[in-house]
């Protein structure tokens, strides 16, 4: 088998032969417009500037220029977006932030089929290769009128390339902390009807910082083995003192995602594709650091340290160890559209086949330890059908999806072997299924008002709820329940420079099976079945203007109340639950401003403001107030370059100290890119993130200053 760096050196030999047949220099993509065409706003196809909802889209032409390596990365410098994932490609966090809203309540859709998992709602971003994205659309605000659970604080609509043209491309680029991106794609049209394409993508990292070694205090009056010295004494962010020990290493991660997409065209207006994408992300700690050192100022992980407050802490291994984890996700996608009738029919699956993670107590993973996973799959078919009638465009259809999960705890002989499994010691899960009909009429009633009305039933189920350990046997009762969710909006257009909107929609999101079903009373945890969805209602005004032929500017202030928010709370008997229990109330403007100048350069800026608090009046500090992103561009020939930077407010709740482990801080960042087309096909890239080398906590330690070096070549 040929190593990784032979497949290394392959690719290189492959890129230098291309570039030896280099033609001419070809002119980079248009910038930014509002007459971009999306269709997830309303199912139908329009432009950004004639959407009444808060729109933004984002290119692989635009993708390519900012060298960007993920798609919360493609994302992250949009009006409202707030990305909290400090470890980069290497975070399993939940941490994406649309207004306010995590992961769990931001539907994500990447050819029509789900990447937020049946488990706890969470998005599976790994499965998708940037390579492949030909379009990302988000759509800020309620969207359930249309998409059901979920759309409460945003769409993000993933389309990947299609398969039509013929083309090559390889790529690789380097960065800091041994960073690798590597991969191929191609398509080819196989006969006049037929086309198919394929793609590969390795992605893998050492990592940074991944989180301390800590001891709150001593606990013992006489050592234990080698007595070392080295503790540092600081204080975490709620100003309790504590004792570093040392690190488990650096959050290091490999990932391979693959790509296969079959189009089939009856004629040029009817097609059918599928697409089949695999991905396989491992994650864990690497290279711990021990800050204790013997008498001879060795490094030691096994011993005693006398801490200031007069008594020894004993260590082992087991203090620097961490998460062995990983993810494995098939995803099959079929597409039947019709452009003649208008009719649109997806059907697929999200299976996350292999979810979890090992935990054990020394570095070899030889000795005993623990395993936590939790497999789920989604099936979903989706329907709708355009008509146009005059002043009316219709559209309706159905959704019927299935989510199911299971969460399995076991002892393993190896802990760092998955499969050495001793002994299961408990299983819970269950299912739901959700069967929905919507509709939507835009009714044109002049030159200048359109008004949108829908709205969509969904009937939910839950059910097959259990719990099994050694000595009990729990079924979960079965509920069912139905949920309305309409959606108003006014869109008024007084010339073709301007439009405004007012809308109002009501949104819903289903329990995770998770909240449900996780019934763990070794970690304090009681399953309740009988949550309800957590409810919300958006009011928001908008505006979207033109102003002279290089100036786009987008408005928007929304008010947005949730009832029945599910949070965890401790019962009586100490264990905890999650609970239909408080209410929040969010207060949000955002301002979006691109302009040109001249003929090569261009910028953007916008900024986000949100008061969010919960039903005492309190801020809810997990959420930023502000966030500001601002960038600017140049494109010329062969060149093309930015400078952005991002500033987001603090996190931290009142007594808290910023800048200490688990803090949440204010911080301004800045990254740079300048790419160059050594000629046609071939470019050339460099990218400095963090470039003023900002040190600050997402609860987890950011890196500081990186860089990195990218090559691609296409024919």
């Amino acid at each position: 088998m040929t190593s990784g760096k032979n497949l290394l050196q392959i690719a290189v030999l492959g890129f230098l032969m291309g570039m030896g047949a280099c033609g001419a220099y070809a002119e980079s993509p248009s910038a930014y417009s509002l007459d971009a065409v999306v269709v997830t706003a309303t199912r139908t196809e329009s432009t950004v500037k004639n959407t009444p909802a808060s729109v933004s889209v984002v290119t692989a032409e635009e993708i390519a220029k900012r060298n960007v390596r993920t798609v919360t990365e493609a994302i992250a410098m949009l009006p409202g977006v707030y990305d909290a994932r400090p470890q980069g490609m290497s975070d399993v966090g939940n941490s994406i932030q649309i207004r306010g809203y995590s992961e769990d309540s931001i539907l994500v859709l990447y050819d029509g089929m789900p990447l937020n998992d049946a488990y706890d709602g969470g998005v599976n971003w790994s499965a998708v290769s940037i390579n492949d994205v030909k379009k990302i659309e988000l759509v800020r605000g309620a969207a359930s009128s249309l998409y059901g659970g979920r759309a409460v604080g945003a769409v993000i609509n993933i389309e990947s390339k299609d398969p039509d043209k013929d083309s090559a491309k390889a790529y690789m680029s380097y960065g800091s902390h041994s960073t690798w991106k590597r991969g191929a794609a191609i398509s080819q049209k196989l006969t006049d009807r037929l086309s198919a394409s394929f793609g590969y993508e390795n992605r893998q990292t050492d990592g940074y910082l991944k989180k301390y070694s800590y001891a709150s205090k001593g606990t013992e009056t006489s050592p234990s083995g080698t007595v070392g010295t080295g503790a540092v004494t600081t204080e975490k962010y709620s100003g309790s003192t504590i004792y570093l020990l040392g690190t488990p290493g650096t959050g290091a991660s490999k990932d391979n995602t693959y790509n296969l997409k079959l189009k089939y065209k009856f004629d040029e207006n009817k097609s059918l594709t599928y697409r089949y994408t695999h991905d396989n992300f491992k994650y864990y700690a690497k290279d711990p650091v021990s800050y204790i050192r013997d008498a001879e100022g060795n490094p030691i992980f096994e011993g005693s340290v006398l801490l200031p407050d007069g008594k020894y802490y004993n260590f082992g291994e087991s203090d620097f160890t961490d998460y062995y984890g990983r993810r494995k996700v098939d995803i099959h996608a079929l597409s039947y559209k019709d452009d003649d009738n208008k009719i649109i029919f997806n059907l697929g699956v999200t299976n996350v086949k292999d979810n979890g993670y090992s935990m054990g107590s020394d570095f070899a993973g030889t000795g005993a330890g623990t395993d936590t996973r939790y497999p789920n799959k989604s099936y979903k078919s989706d329907f709708q059908k355009e008509w146009d009638m005059g002043r009316h465009t219709l559209v309706a259809g159905f959704d019927i999806q299935r989510d199911s999960m299971d969460y399995i705890k076991s002892k393993l002989a190896h802990w760092k072997d998955k499969n050495s499994v001793t002994s299961e010691t408990s299983r819970m899960g269950g299912k739901n299924l959700t069967a929905a009909l919507f509709v939507q009429d835009e009714y044109k009633i002049n030159d200048q008002w359109n008004v949108y009305g829908g709205f969509r039933f969904d009937h939910y189920r839950k059910y097959d709820g259990y719990y099994r350990d050694a000595s009990s046997s729990i079924k979960q009762k079965n509920e069912n329940y139905n949920e309305l969710s309409p959606k108003l909006s006014f869109e008024y257009k007084p010339q073709n420079t301007v439009s405004y909107y007012i809308s109002y929609g009501h949104s819903f999101n289903a329990p995770t099976l998770y909240e449900m079903y996780r019934n763990d009373p070794g970690y304090g945890y009681i399953a309740n079945p009988d949550l309800d969805p957590e409810t919300t209602n958006t009011f928001e005004i908008g505006m979207k203007k033109q102003i002279g032929t290089k100036t786009n500017l987008t408005m928007s202030v929304y008010h947005a109340k949730t009832k029945d928010m599910i949070i965890a709370v401790k019962r009586a008997d100490g264990k905890r639950w999650y609970v239909n229990q408080d209410q929040a109330r969010r207060i949000g403007a955002e301002l979006d401003v691109n302009h040109t100048f001249g003929q090569f350069f261009s910028a953007y800026a916008n900024y986000s403001y949100e008061q969010a608090k919960d039903e005492n009046g309190d801020r809810i500090y997990s959420i930023p107030r502000h966030i500001f992103h601002s960038g600017i561009q140049y494109n010329r020939e062969k060149w093309n370059a930015y400078l952005e930077g991002q500033y987001i407010s603090g996190r931290n709740e009142p007594g808290n100290v910023a800048h200490r482990l688990y803090s949440e801080d204010a911080v301004f960042t800045m990254n740079l890119g300048v790419n160059v087309q050594v000629c046609k096909g071939a470019v050339l890239g460099l990218t400095v993130n963090n470039l003023l080398d900002k040190e600050y906590w997402a609860w987890q330690k950011a890196a500081g200053r990186t860089y990195t070096v990218s090559l691609q070549y296409e024919i």
